[in-house]
């Protein structure tokens, strides 16, 4: 038999394998079954919050416009308050630290801590201030409209 031949298919199953391996492999490792540890999942997925109204009972709707996701960070220093205010499109917070107390021109309340979500009212006039000794780090998510404010001042 020819020498070159023998060379080409010895070439041609290494280049087999190392096609199927580099397929394989990778796809072996991707497997979302597949344990990191004996004891832990490699993906946990918790819902924190789903809601179709807030805290104080507003319903949601979206604002007609080109839509627009925003998420804020928020850092209020112990004893912040906010003016009064209201917001046109819906949205939730997550508190890491710090504790929250916010209120409602229709009197209903809110008092939220580390590890908390809630949903934010939409077109209620409220105000939220950092109680406690610490600043509250708050993460808020909004669905908004480009060009349109996520806060509203209230103007009596």
């Amino acid at each position: 038999m020819n020498q070159s031949l023998i060379i080409n298919s010895k070439m041609r199953r290494f280049l087999l394998f190392a096609l199927t391996a580099g397929i394989a492999l990778p796809l072996v490792a991707c497997n979302p079954k597949k344990k990191t540890s004996a004891n832990i999942e490699p993906v946990v997925v918790e819902t924190l919050i789903s809601a179709t109204e807030s805290w104080n009972g507003d319903s949601y709707a979206y604002p007609k416009g080109k839509p627009q996701m925003t998420l804020q960070r928020i850092t209020a220093q112990p004893g912040f308050k906010t003016s009064l205010h209201f917001h046109s499109q819906p949205g939730i917070a997550y508190v890491v630290k710090g504790n929250l107390s916010c209120e409602a021109l229709n009197g209903k309340s809110l008092k939220v801590g580390p590890g908390e979500s809630f949903a934010t009212p939409q077109d209620s006039i409220h105000y939220c201030e950092s109680v406690g000794d610490e600043a509250a780090l708050v993460f808020v998510a909004s669905a908004g409209v480009k060009g349109q404010k996520l806060t509203v001042p209230y103007k009596k």
